[in-house]
């Protein structure tokens, strides 16, 4: 049940506003500061199924500048679960950023949208440090770690997503909370051995050389559309709560704690949520050993 605001606590609003201003009813809510949002700058890796849902609430919400970072064309079997794609631009072959930024445009001409057709591995790593946040919607664990690495080690909050059918998860990692784990913390031998394999959602089956045919990512628009929607929300409370935590080593009660060492479980096979605490791997070469060894 919401919570029964003081009639003091109520701001009176005039109607011209009401009507005039697209962010009115976001701003009702308590806590809520939209000149951070209008100033925030947030990269995003990978614009595909999440990057997509991602995309699309962080332009409504208002945010200042996006980066764009993907250097894949859009394929036919993206358009079951990619709002911001569309048939005729598959049909040509257009890069997934290209078709994002324009559709943003529509949606939102005053959020500035930059684009970087590149491999991660590619960009300049200064990049990171010119953003508030970096945000993963990746396919392959590779990159999932590049990102994490470089987001970590310049103090830049880092949400990762992971989709499969049914399933989905987030995580959040932000080195200011220096007890909690990173990425890199859980990955397990299994992980590095499939670490130079990309699982992608689109093209052909991946044959490898000992002859073991990965499947495709089997994806759906209701998990992207959650798990995005999720991911969105972590990167607002860390637009939202960072100076509140800085300045007193805790998250502000009205913004809510990010799923910082966390990671969120969606299955909706049995409609559940579930939330499980990562361990901080005291051999971690990235959470451990490079803050250590700065």
């Amino acid at each position: 049940m919401a919570e029964k605001k003081d009639p003091s606590e109520i701001e009176i609003i005039g109607f011209d506003s009401i009507e005039s201003d697209k962010y009115d009813r976001q701003k009702r809510i308590r806590g809520w500061d939209q000149k951070k949002i209008t100033n925030a700058r947030i990269m995003v890796i990978g614009v595909g199924a999440t990057g997509n849902e991602l995309v699309k609430n962080l332009v409504m919400a208002g945010v200042g500048t996006i980066l764009l970072i993907d250097y894949d064309l859009i394929e036919t079997s993206n358009l079951n679960r990619c709002i911001l794609f569309n048939a005729k631009a598959a049909k040509k072959k257009k890069y997934k950023v290209d078709v994002v930024k324009e559709a943003c445009r529509i949606l939102n001409p005053d959020v500035e949208i930059i684009t970087i057709k590149e491999d991660l591995n590619n960009i300049d790593k200064d990049l990171y440090k010119q953003y508030d946040v970096v945000c993963s919607c990746l396919d392959n664990i590779e990159a999932r770690l590049e990102a994490n690495n470089y987001a970590y080690y310049y103090n830049i909050p880092f949400i990762d997503s992971g989709i499969d059918g049914y399933f989905g998860t987030v995580q959040a990692v932000y080195s200011k909370m220096q007890t909690s784990s990173c990425l890199q913390c859980g990955i397990s031998n299994v992980d590095l051995d499939l670490m130079w394999r990309k699982f992608s959602c689109t093209g052909q089956e991946i044959d490898s050389q000992n002859g073991e045919t990965m499947e495709k990512m089997a994806t759906l628009i209701t998990t992207t559309s959650i798990i995005g929607g999720i991911q969105t929300q972590q990167v607002l409370k860390f637009i939202l709560g960072t100076d509140y935590f800085d300045k007193y080593k805790k998250w502000n009660p009205k913004i809510g704690e990010p799923l910082v060492g966390k990671q969120l479980n969606y299955n909706g096979l049995t409609n559940k949520f579930n939330i499980i605490n990562k361990i901080k791997d005291p051999n971690c070469w990235t959470c451990s050993f490079i803050k250590e060894n700065e």
